[in-house]
């Protein structure tokens, strides 16, 4: 226990937060840093740089200006930058007219994307490939968040204590999650270091997260995501007996249309720029945010306090420089996912890892670094320094997750 303690506190000063993220966990507002002159209140150099006339020309010549972002109106620890985006104007301040969609469920976000209703759009990892592979042209410039917790959960009283007790002698476990997102690619990850057969010691039933958290009637265990992981505990429906984490780091992607990267790149600029921006806004006034991303009406069913903790864990406990997209290690670790896909018959096209590091663009990201006088971080943020795992060879050793609870590989 000591030793994790140690570990912990050298990483975080490492890190540089740590008295901020020890704040935000216990529930206070994160200090803020006086404001440089010529800045706003929340540390981004003024004046904003604007999108030339020509690439506004483009977007209108396609049809695409007002330029349309899809986000997730449920997974705060994801998509309260694009609440906060849309509330401060942010895109406006750089001459961009925009509209804003929110979505309840992942296949509609991607539908939308597809379809062409959303020019800019943001999900996790395992939709991400599938849309890639359906030949959607596509270019990610930033990370939406890292390590946002899944795990699963069983009703409070069940006599299931771990994942090897799904092994039933009398009947085949059920386990009810969101079928085609990275919750369905945890079980695959599990189940490989855990002795289990899936379709033999257990099946699958498709839930939304919202029906899921609720541990409806019928099934033995749920896979959730955060914040439903919060949610089903706080409320005593859930028990939760195992984590993601040991098994694969997730992440989303934030991604627009190739065409935009090719005939108006400062169009993606802009958009890694707000990003950012948007996530020290959030450092500077947490409470702000969790009002902006509650604005939609469908966040009511949760309440301020565990929206203002999941916002506070996922988008304030990590440095920004988390958005970065080191294209080595997420195609690599991603490619864990292309091989399940391939082998459930989702994936038809030959990827391989070059072939993934040319979907992301990190040139975005560092540009915008370079223009707040940061540093490209030289490997992602939570890992440590000496850190001996290897990237696609789980069960992985301990790093830093959101709320500071450490991995326990095995």
């Amino acid at each position: 226990m000591a030793k994790r303690i140690i570990f912990y506190l050298v990483f975080a000063i490492i890190l540089g937060y740590a008295v901020e993220a020890t704040a935000a966990l216990e529930g206070n507002q994160i200090e803020s840093i006086p404001a440089k002159q010529d800045s706003t209140e929340w540390n981004w150099p003024l004046p904003y740089t604007q999108v030339s006339k020509e690439s506004l020309e483009w977007l209108k010549s396609k049809g695409w200006l007002p330029l349309t972002i899809g986000y997730f109106a449920d997974l705060p620890g994801y998509s309260a930058c694009y609440a906060i985006i849309k509330e401060l104007k942010l895109l406006e301040k750089r001459g961009i007219t925009v509209k804003f969609i929110s979505f309840l469920s992942g296949p509609t976000i991607v539908e939308a994307f597809l379809s062409g209703q959303t020019q800019v759009t943001h999900y996790g990892d395992f939709p991400f490939w599938l849309t890639v592979d359906k030949g959607a042209p596509v270019k990610a410039y930033a990370l939406t968040g890292v390590n946002n917790e899944i795990a699963m959960l069983v009703k409070p009283r069940s006599s299931i204590q771990s994942p090897e007790d799904l092994k039933q002698k009398d009947k085949q476990a059920v386990i009810g999650t969101t079928l085609g997102s990275y919750a369905e690619f945890y079980l695959t990850a599990m189940i490989e270091h855990k002795g289990l057969v899936r379709g033999q010691d257990f099946k699958v039933a498709g839930l939304s997260m919202r029906d899921a958290q609720l541990l409806p009637k019928g099934v033995d265990a749920v896979v959730l995501w955060d914040p439903h992981i919060t949610f089903s505990e706080q409320k005593k429906l859930g028990r939760k007996i195992d984590t993601g984490y040991p098994y694969f780091f997730n992440t989303g992607f934030d991604f627009i249309r190739e065409e935009i990267h090719e005939n108006a790149p400062d169009v993606v600029q802009a958009l890694a720029d707000v990003a950012v921006e948007a996530l020290l806004f959030t450092r500077y006034n947490p409470d702000a945010a969790v009002d902006f991303y509650r604005k939609d009406s469908r966040i009511a069913a949760y309440p301020r306090e565990l929206i203002k903790e999941q916002i506070v864990r996922y988008l304030t406990f990590y440095p920004p420089t988390f958005r970065y997209i080191h294209e080595d290690f997420w195609a690599a670790e991603d490619s864990r996912i292309i091989k399940v896909l391939r082998d459930q018959g989702r994936v038809v096209n030959d990827w391989n890892v070059p072939k993934m590091k040319d979907i992301m663009e990190s040139e975005y990201m560092a540009n915008t670094f370079h223009k707040l006088g940061w540093q490209v971080p030289e490997q992602p943020v939570f890992l440590p320094e000496g850190w001996d795992g290897k990237v696609a060879n789980p069960p992985y050793p301990e790093y830093l997750v959101p709320g500071g609870v450490e991995n326990s590989g095995e």
